[in-house]
């Protein structure tokens, strides 16, 4: 078997093949089964070669105070000069920058009012309630204390996009990977910025953008190897999540060309077009945030919630609407390939970011490192183990070598049984010799105490036995159940049978939001923030009042706007009762705690009658018991 990272064919000495023939094959393989990527209205940046985009760039060195060194300035680099740098400095963190400057404000005027395909985004804080809106805000304000991508960046780089790189070529870096009996072909896509911020209202910016996308093909003993999975590199989702099943509906496909609807500069690839919202999630804030969730939900069971299946909530839309550019097989125009492997130098040899080190804490701002790395210099999972990426490493290529592993799962099993009969034989033949020892012990005086001692033992090994007799028949159900799958092809699975967290765009009903909405969404946190300057200026008595009335006026606002309101006013009135039995319950306990505790104590005896009737029920309707001899007798 051949490991992620090498080629079947290589060790051309034992198979006599030329490394030019199997280049040869790979690349017919990329090309029968390339992508078709089709991209949303508005895109700024599209898949174009690295060479280019390198010997426009310069290249720096950070050091530990946060500064930075360049190493080398625009117009100094190829891509074999930065292989060789990369060796040179492999101990330092290295870094590329497209852009020198970016633009000020009067030139990013003038480009703003440039004549360009520009998307209609829907208000995105619609797909998320209150607290969703809140945390955004801090989000918005943590990028002033973190690495944050300047206004005028984006646009510097789609002017240097369209003016210095090969706009018109659209290439893709594929890699050819046999590995566990699937053929993985990799497609690699570079885009010089991911604008989704500044453009698109999303997560973030950053300098460079790689994207992934994976044909899977089965490899078959007696025919060429044929198409089993996809996987795309998408937010939000990983393992099992990224892949579908060639014959899944969901996947579209142009004949053997998948079909990858790609995110508006986030460049994330999708399976169907649509709106998808996704969120933000940082390690750091997790449990936090989940307490707060949970709290959200108790108050709020009514609100509408249409965030993504990960995240604390803050909305962010990724549009992959298909709407504007088709590049590859049908579309707009084709792909130029280019085939990397491990022993491509660039790939191999340069570990730094392919653009500005922002030194952003949560990354979110700083620029990838290229398709083999990540960020830290380690080897990529999706490089290194392509089928764990896509979960795909406990799924057998072929139902042929499905049955052959439940084959051999039968046949351990059998060992496993045969194992287990000697020993529960043995074992029991011991047990029933330590019974007779007790016996006889127990029958003299002077031996009651060694009597006791082998009873304890023969309590712990009559249990240990009983375990042993459990354990084998778990397994030999197991191997009756094996046996009855083998009688028949095994059932096919359904095509999502693996995915745990679904893809969806919103649905049509999500976007049918009415101007209130838009309107309190965008008002909703600024008058949130007058109600804190409220509260801290009212006179102590007051601070409560102010509280709850902020509250019932904030949810119910929010519960008019999303078309709850009579959840709303039923989850408020709920409360309320809430409210009212404690305090009746604690004016009770105070003032009268006799009738509090004859309360508590009588709610128990009516639930004790209440059981106690229930099983003489149960009594009479079973009717009376069978003696060994078969007479009656009152249970």
């Amino acid at each position: 078997m051949s490991h992620p990272g090498t080629l079947s064919a290589m060790g051309t000495a034992e198979s006599e093949v030329s490394p030019a023939s199997v280049a040869d094959a790979d690349l017919a393989l990329l090309r029968g089964y390339e992508p078709v990527v089709r991209f949303t209205r508005g895109e700024l940046f599209l898949p174009t070669a690295v060479g280019p985009y390198v010997a426009h760039s310069s290249l720096w060195e950070g050091h530990d105070e946060g500064d930075a060194t360049r190493l080398v300035p625009v117009g100094g680099l190829t891509l074999e000069r930065l292989s060789e740098l990369g060796v040179a400095h492999q101990d330092s963190p290295l870094s590329l920058r497209f852009v020198e400057q970016p633009l000020d404000r009067a030139e990013y005027r003038r480009w703003s009012r440039l004549s360009r395909d520009r998307l209609a985004a829907s208000a995105r804080f619609t797909t998320t309630g209150m607290f969703g809106r809140i945390v955004d805000a801090g989000f918005r304000a943590s990028l002033l204390l973190r690495g944050k991508v300047a206004a005028g960046l984006a646009a510097a780089a789609e002017i240097g996009y369209r003016e210095r790189l090969e706009a018109d070529r659209f290439t893709y870096y594929g890699r050819v990977v046999r590995d566990g009996g699937y053929v993985c072909l990799q497609y690699w896509f570079f885009y010089a910025m991911n604008d989704w911020r500044s453009t698109f209202s999303g997560v973030n910016d950053h300098e460079a953008d790689w994207e992934l996308v994976v044909v899977y093909l089965a490899e078959r003993d007696d025919s060429p190897p044929q198409p089993a999975w996809v996987a795309y590199s998408s937010h939000d989702y990983a393992g099992d999540d990224l892949r579908r099943r060639w014959d899944d509906p969901e996947l579209r496909r142009a004949g053997d060309h998948p079909v990858v609807f790609a995110g508006a500069d986030s460049h994330s690839g999708a399976f169907a077009p649509g709106d998808y919202v996704v969120s933000v999630d940082p390690p750091q804030l997790r449990r936090l945030f989940g307490v707060a969730r949970r709290a959200q939900r108790l108050l709020a069971p009514w609100r509408d919630e249409t965030r993504a299946a990960a995240g604390f909530g803050i909305p962010f839309v990724d549009y992959k609407r298909g709407d504007g550019a088709a590049i590859g097989p049908g579309g707009d125009a084709d792909w130029t390939p280019v085939v990397i492997d491990d022993e491509t130098p660039w790939v191999r040899d340069y570990r730094g970011l392919w653009g500005l080190d922002t030194e952003d804490r949560f990354e979110g701002e700083r620029a990838p490192s290229g398709p083999r790395y990540e960020r830290d210099g380690s080897v990529r999972p999706a490089w290194a183990n392509p089928l764990g990426w896509a979960g795909l490493l406990k799924v057998p290529p072929s139902e042929e070598q499905a049955t052959e592993l439940l084959s051999e799962r039968i046949a351990a099993l059998d060992g496993e049984l045969r194992t287990l009969d000697a020993t529960i034989d043995a074992e029991r033949d011991g047990l029933r010799g330590l019974g007779v020892q007790v016996r006889s012990l127990e029958a003299h005086e002077h031996a009651r105490g060694f009597a006791e001692s082998r009873r304890a033992e023969l309590v712990e090994r009559e249990a240990a036995l009983s375990a042993t007799i459990a354990t084998r028949t778990r397994l030999a159900e197991e191997r009756r159940a094996h046996l009855a799958t083998l009688r028949a092809p095994l059932a096919p699975e359904r095509t999502q049978a693996h995915v745990r967290t679904p893809h969806a765009p919103r649905v049509e009903e999500q976007e049918r939001r009415i101007r209130f909405l838009r309107a309190w969404a965008a008002l909703s946190t600024p008058l949130l923030l007058v109600a804190v300057i409220v509260f801290l200026n009212a006179p102590p008595l007051g601070k409560v009042g102010t509280v709850i009335a902020a509250v019932v006026v904030f949810l119910g606002v929010e519960a008019i706007a999303r078309r709850r309101f009579l959840s709303f006013l039923g989850s408020l009135l709920l409360v309320a009762a809430a409210i009212a039995v404690v305090e009746v319950f604690v004016a009770l306990s105070t003032d009268y705690w006799r009738i509090a505790v004859s309360i508590v104590v009588g709610a128990a005896a009516f639930a004790l009658l209440v059981g106690n009737v229930r099983d003489l029920r149960h009594h009479w309707r079973r009717g009376p018991a069978l003696r060994p001899d078969g007479t009656e007798h009152e249970a």
